[in-house]
């Protein structure tokens, strides 16, 4: 049972409705066995002092069965559904089924009694009590009418027969009544669940948004940064190549912006060649000697993606964290898959970031585009793996399957 008020759901106009008919039901049960039992009021051999006492007791039984659903459907909180009342409430109407026993033809059919109080005194109990509960009312009902019969004023009644019916009655009652509830309760579960998937597809599509804008703005941004750091030490000794990437300084500025615009749209697709081509470019200008190996057209388009983002990945670290003389890009595909291998030198005295699989003794420092990179092969059942290879070499590798 929902003990918050708070529900999210994807039609609030069905939810309210199914509502209405699941706890309109368990209420009507009460509205209908009050005339059942009232019409034996007045035809069984009562006294009129037990009529009135007995029909008293009837009209505040189906009330209070009224109130005690309201709880559960109102999602009161259980602190507050008063439990005391509930039990002395059902505690009488065990009584007075056992008083009315007495006098009546259908000693059994005054078991519904405490069966419509009890039963919503279950259902708004807690979900690890409702058993024990159920339990107690029917043992307390049978054991009740039991010693009542036994002064019994009708003959020719079988108590035994007649304890056992009146403890059906109740279980039976009891039992609609939690598996009504149940149903409502596995309606509100699965709209949280479908909330919820609601909630994680939002977090997922702004986690990889956050990821190919970093993919893209970190790329540019640190490009935009090396030709700039080459323009100033070029103004005054080789104007010429000064303006040249002064002008490439523009390009690249207007192409990030762009990137970023048709990220923003949802319309950017990454070609893995191009990447690779501007990667070369990049460290070239950095004065980085650049091997390509292996043909990135042979990479699915499915896997181009997460392939593209690991290059632009691995050239801002070879730019930014090492003292780089050599890279060497390697792409290789086979039966087993796609393997991409960015390695480079120069980082024997430079901070990279590391990749700690397999060295329990050493704390994570992984950087956060490492971390993003992990993230995005997982989604496509690969791996990324980085870290020293030698005392002056780090290796950037992503693996996975091929997508047919």
């Amino acid at each position: 049972m929902a003990e918050s008020g708070t529900v999210a759901a994807a039609d609030p106009g069905r939810m309210r409705w199914l509502r209405r008919y699941v706890w309109g039901s368990l209420a009507f049960v009460g509205l209908v066995t009050a005339p059942v039992l009232a019409s034996d009021l007045f035809t069984a051999g009562f006294g009129t002092a037990d009529r009135v006492v007995l029909l008293v007791l009837l009209v505040a039984a189906v009330v209070q069965r009224l109130r005690f659903l309201g709880y559960a459907a109102r999602a009161v909180e259980l602190a507050r559904r008063r439990r005391v009342e509930q039990i002395l409430t059902t505690t009488v109407a065990i009584l007075a089924w056992a008083h009315a026993a007495r006098y009546t033809p259908n000693p059994a059919l005054w078991s519904l009694l405490p069966a419509l109080v009890g039963g919503a005194g279950v259902v708004s109990a807690p979900h690890g009590q409702r058993g024990r509960l159920t339990v107690g009312l029917v043992s307390a009902t049978a054991v009740t009418g039991a010693l009542a019969l036994s002064w019994r004023r009708v003959p020719e009644v079988s108590v035994p027969e007649t304890v056992a019916v009146a403890a059906v009655i109740v279980a039976a009652l009891a039992f609609a009544d939690l598996l009504s509830a149940r149903f409502w309760d596995i309606v509100l579960e699965l709209d949280r669940a479908r909330a919820l998937e609601g909630e994680l597809a939002a977090t997922r599509e702004r986690l990889r948004f956050a990821a190919d804008l970093h993919d893209i703005q970190g790329h540019s941004l640190q490009a935009i940064a090396l030709k700039g750091e080459l323009t100033e030490r070029l103004i005054g000794t080789d104007d010429a190549a000064a303006r040249g990437h002064a002008a490439e300084l523009t390009r690249l500025a207007r192409s990030a912006l762009t990137d970023t615009r048709e990220l923003a749209k949802g319309y950017r697709e990454i070609d893995l060649h191009t990447e690779i081509d501007n990667a070369v470019e990049l460290m070239r200008a950095a004065g980085i000697e650049v091997t390509v190996h292996g043909d990135p057209a042979r990479i699915a388009p499915p896997l181009q993606r997460a392939f593209g983002a690991l290059v632009r990945e691995g050239t801002t670290n070879v730019l930014r964290h090492s003292r780089a003389r050599r890279c060497e890009l390697d792409v290789h595909v086979d039966d087993d898959g796609v393997t991409v291998r960015l390695g480079n030198d120069g980082v024997g005295h430079v901070a990279v970031p590391a990749d700690t699989a397999g060295t329990p003794d050493t704390p994570d420092t992984a950087g956060s585009g490492v971390r993003g990179l992990r993230e995005r092969f997982a989604t496509i059942g690969g791996e990324v793996t980085a870290g020293r290879t030698g005392d002056d070499r780090y290796e950037l590798t992503g693996r996975a399957r091929e997508v047919w």
